[in-house]
């Protein structure tokens, strides 16, 4: 029951009351429409408000993420397209130095050699320059962890190796194999097996003869190839159905049978025909005038070392003049020996085969071309050997010799440089997938964050409407509430 009173007007504070709430709405209504967010500060909705700073948060760091793979795709990028110019060096020194392995004047090699050595030269200035935000890409020194979420360790390593030409092309480590045979032959050596010798000694016992199953003949000999012997390998061979060596157990073994013409080549040039002989001594002659005779296409000279006290143990030395590669191939039905290998002065037949030796500045590269072999070595030493650098930055082309070694490091080199193009294509293809994949999370996050924060401006613009009415309904009840004191005016004048 309300009561008539001059001092209390409760109408009138009852529409004030609905007056001020309505202005609220009005104002919330407002700010809503002018910012288009539902909720400008905590009091809006708390649980909202506390949702969406995460949700700002992780947005944020998903566009810093995004924008560091990019930078990591850069990086790549960079780094590929140097390798893509030492690619199409590597390239052109091969061809050059496939060129300067045919016969050739010395000028032309020297000429050949000039453009080979300003390759290199390019190759280590693109080294030296390939940078990325000032750091060097391509020295072996670059290590970069490119951060691609928003979590610890979410992030994608990038390294790279060293493609300096001083660091390409370097063979790695062999330990001697204890016993050899015909499968042991295939099994361990293969149809290539190519490695730089700094140290190596294999002491053979003896010599067991087992069924060839190719065309190919290989033997492993002791061989001593220290750096200190520069370019310096002594060697020895027969050729026909049976031959009689002339020499002891431990010395160098040769042959009295004759040599048909291109049955031996030497840095892949034929050596003539060598006449048989009715001994050691006379036979090696023949053969270091076959040999010298062609020394201007191989770069190789033959001299004979001779034993003073046995005359029959002497043996042949060939001798590369610029310190490079020899590769000695026999292409017949030899038997072929390499330092001290025979413990006997006979030497039976066996199947055909090649034996290729190449030497470097005491380097010594062997490679057997063989699928197994008709004689088996055993009581082979266990002595590891030691393996060194054969890289781009040593090589030259001024003979046949150093161009087939050349050419052997330039595929070498290649094959790291492509290894290495192919990592970083991998990292680049991840890179871009890692940036799509971000992209499409951040629009969700996004979206989710709206769906909270957001204004629903037909809602809003429904709910001012109404406190805008409500607002003008309750400043005339409120009008009208202050006019009811003055009706007991009436009364005390009655």
């Amino acid at each position: 029951m309300t009561t008539t009173s001059i001092m209390t007007n409760q109408a009138s504070m009852m529409a004030q009351r609905s007056l001020n709430r309505t202005q609220n709405a009005l104002t919330t209504s407002m700010e809503r429409l002018s910012s288009g967010l539902r909720i400008n500060s905590a009091k809006d909705d708390a649980a909202g408000f506390s949702i969406a700073v995460r949700m700002t948060n992780q947005i944020q760091g998903t566009t810093v993420a995004q924008r560091n793979t990019m930078d990591g795709l850069s990086i790549v990028q960079t780094a590929e397209g140097a390798l893509n110019e030492m690619t199409a060096n590597i390239i052109r020194a091969k061809d050059l130095a496939v060129q300067a392995a045919s016969y050739n004047t010395a000028e032309d090699r020297d000429s050949l050699n000039e453009e080979v050595q300003s390759i290199l030269a390019e190759m280590t200035r693109t080294v030296n320059q390939a940078r990325y935000n000032g750091e060097l890409l391509l020295d072996g020194s670059f290590r970069g962890n490119i951060q691609v979420g928003t979590m610890v360790n979410e992030d994608v390593n990038i390294a790279i190796s060293d493609l300096s030409t001083d660091q390409m092309g370097i063979a790695t480590s062999y330990a001697a194999i204890s016993a050899l045979s015909s499968q042991g032959l295939a099994d361990n050596i293969g149809t290539s097996y190519r490695h730089a010798l700094s140290s190596s000694t294999v002491d053979a016992t003896s010599v067991g003869n087992v069924v060839a199953n190719s065309n190919s003949d290989l033997k492993l000999d002791a061989l001593n190839a220290a750096s200190a012997t520069n370019g310096v390998i002594a060697f020895s061979y027969g050729n026909g159905s049976v031959g009689t060596a002339y020499g002891t157990a431990g010395a160098t073994a040769a042959v009295t049978d004759g040599l048909a013409s291109g049955a031996l080549s030497i840095n892949g040039v034929t050596i003539g025909t060598v006449a048989a002989a009715a001994s050691n001594g006379t036979m090696a002659s023949n053969l270091i005038i076959q040999i010298n005779a062609v020394s201007a296409q191989t770069g190789v000279t033959a001299s004979i070392v001779a034993d003073l006290n046995t005359p029959a143990n002497s043996s042949i030395v060939l001798t590369n003049t610029d310190g490079a590669a020899i590769s000695v191939i026999a292409n017949t039905s030899i038997d072929a020996g390499i330092g001290t290998f025979f413990t006997t002065s006979s030497v039976g037949a066996h199947a055909n085969g090649a034996i290729v030796l190449n030497d470097d500045l005491g380097d010594l590269t062997v490679t057997f071309n063989s699928t197994a072999t008709g004689a088996a070595l055993t009581g082979a030493s266990t002595s590891a050997a030691t393996l060194v650098n054969s890289t781009l930055a040593s090589q030259v082309v001024t003979s046949a010799a150093s161009a087939n070694l050349a050419m052997l490091t330039f595929d070498a080199a290649l094959n790291e440089v492509n290894a290495q193009r192919a990592e970083l294509g991998a990292l680049a293809g991840r890179f871009e997938a890692i940036s799509n994949n971000l992209e499409v999370m951040k629009e969700n996050i996004i979206t989710a964050r709206g769906r909270i924060m957001d204004t629903d401006f037909a809602a809003e613009t429904a709910a001012m409407t109404k406190a805008q009415v409500l607002a003008q309904a309750s400043i005339a009840m409120v009008a009208q509430a202050n006019q009811q004191p003055s009706m007991v005016l009436t009364l005390l004048r009655s």
